[in-house]
């Protein structure tokens, strides 16, 4: 009794594992470092999370997920409530129409995948903050959040493929 109460108990927190995961470096993403522009600009960490798991195991990481990731960023960042959710929502909506064309790929595809789709969210993010704000903010913020998303994609990637690699086992 007590095996299978611990098999479950492990089989569960598995399925939970990219959830969770991705909940650790949205957290790390928004510790305060005293660089010059990484207080006030942020990689969008949510964005790569939900993309490469999305792609690799979107067993592991559904709707469910995306919009559990979306509102947690909400929480945790100052954006407006629902502009994140809506951007996962997005991408999670873009990816599963190019889930055929990514599935099975290079890293660089995926990389190049993740730069076009990525780049169509974080301009649907800025219309939808811009119209909340009632004036169309800067695009240099925001295009410098892109870069910096799209450079950390490949380090980030890295630690999630580790996570899936040797943290989530496949039930036999």
């Amino acid at each position: 009794m007590s095996e299978d109460i611990d098999e479950n108990i492990n089989s569960l927190f598995q399925r939970m594992l990219p959830l969770l995961s991705s909940f650790f470096l949205v957290l790390l993403s928004y510790l305060p470092l005293n660089f010059m522009f990484l207080n006030v600009i942020h990689p969008a960490i949510t964005l790569v999370c939900a993309y490469f798991w999305l792609v690799h195991r979107p067993d592991l990481f559904n709707l469910w997920s995306v919009c559990l990731l979306g509102i947690f960023d909400n929480v945790i960042s100052a954006a407006p409530m629902g502009s994140n959710i809506f951007a996962m929502l997005v991408l999670f909506v873009l990816t599963n129409a190019a889930s055929k064309f990514l599935t099975a790929k290079p890293f660089v595809v995926l990389w190049y995948g993740f730069m076009a789709l990525s780049l169509g969210t974080i301009l649907l993010r800025w219309l939808i903050v811009s119209v909340y704000y009632s004036q169309f903010l800067p695009l240099d913020g925001m295009f410098f959040s892109y870069l910096i998303t799209v450079f950390c994609y490949p380090f980030i990637a890295l630690f999630l493929a580790f996570v899936q690699n040797n943290l989530i086992q496949d039930d036999e």
